[in-house]
Order: structure tokens, then sequence, then C-alpha cells
């Protein structure tokens, strides 16, 4: 129970900063895209790929950490996973709101 408890923990915390930073990454995109490109089709995807490759490295570095560190089986990785997520997105939100 320990160890389901400490996979959801890693994942809430990780992804409420990996939110966090997307969103400044994002952000930043959004500008080099307004700036590059006026009244001419968008050029760069507005997600930057290190932001889709730092979302797909957090969710296998879950998975391992869960079922090779932690010793959680496939199922109890997977749920964890989504606890995480929802956990994770609250306490982004509750930072933000915090910050403002």
């Amino acid at each position: 129970m320990l160890n389901f408890l400490l996979s959801i923990l890693f994942s809430a915390v990780s992804l409420s900063f990996f939110l966090g930073w997307a969103r400044q990454r994002a952000e930043g995109q959004l500008d080099k895209m307004q700036d590059a490109v006026f009244n001419t089709p968008g050029v760069e995807a507005p997600v930057p790929p290190d932001v889709v490759l730092g979302g797909v490295g957090l969710t296998v570095i879950h998975f391992v950490f869960g079922q090779k560190v932690l010793g959680l089986r496939g199922w109890q990785t997977f749920l964890s996973f989504g606890l995480g997520i929802v956990a994770g997105v609250a306490i982004y939100k509750q930072r933000k709101g915090n910050s403002s």
C-alpha cells in the first residue's frame, strides 16, 4: 500500500511541475509563432517538441519506477498513474491560484 501511495505522490508532484513548465514553453511558442508568421499559415507546431518528449518521458518514467523500483503490478501502476494525474492537476491549479 505504501508503494502504491508513493507512486501516486511521485506522479502528482512531477506532473504539477511539468504542467507549469509545459505551459511556459507553449506560451513562448505561441509568441514565437505570432512573431514569425504574420498573415500566413502557421509553420511551427503550437506545442514544442520538447514538451511532447517530456510528457512521454514522464509517462515512461512513472511506469518504470512503479513496476521496476516499487514492484507494483501493471494494473496498480496504471491506477496510480490515473490518480496521480488527478492529484497533479489539482496541485497545479492550487499553486497557480495562489501565485495570482
